[in-house]
């Protein structure tokens, strides 16, 4: 497993990290993810990599690829809250696209384990609030945990790698 580029941990720390916090304690408080400040999330993202895109050539290929992941994922995501608007939120749809992009960024492993801690810490919380509820279908909070997303990629890529043999 490489190193993610210390660039987009930079991103990652001041470009994605206050706005994922400021998103994430609306959504506790209020169950939603404002439009403004996602799309002020995903532009800066967005901003940084075509910046990075122009000026460092070695990271053309990481970046292309994190774009299309973020699409399609978005896409699929976004279907999904149209479809099923019980089981995924459209603001939290309309997230996942810059989660992808700055996990893909930073790795694939980051990605995959960025997906395995998002279902793992979803599902333990969902477990959580059903039984302090004793209600199952009861809504909570998702956008935190999505928005956790690069930083448990971080935590779980070693073991990512370790498990696919690259490490």
């Amino acid at each position: 497993m490489l190193p993610a580029s210390p660039l987009l941990l930079a991103v990652l720390l001041v470009v994605y990290l206050p706005p994922a916090v400021v998103l994430s304690v609306h959504d506790v408080r209020t169950h939603r993810l404002p439009n403004r400040w996602v799309g002020l999330l995903t532009g800066a993202v967005a901003l940084c990599f075509a910046l990075f895109a122009l000026l460092v050539p070695e990271l053309r290929g990481e970046l292309r690829t994190a774009l299309l992941l973020a699409l399609v994922l978005g896409g699929v995501a976004i279907l999904i809250a149209l479809g099923a608007p019980s089981l995924l939120g459209m603001g939290d749809a309309k997230t996942v696209p810059v989660v992808v992009a700055m996990s893909t960024a930073l790795g694939g492993e980051v990605l995959i384990a960025a997906l395995l801690g998002i279902a793992l810490l979803a599902g333990l919380l969902g477990a959580v609030v059903m039984a302090r509820t004793r209600r199952a279908g009861v809504r909570f909070p998702v956008g935190p945990v999505l928005l956790a997303g690069p930083f448990l990629g971080l935590l779980g890529a070693p073991l990512v790698a370790g498990a696919l043999g690259t490490a």
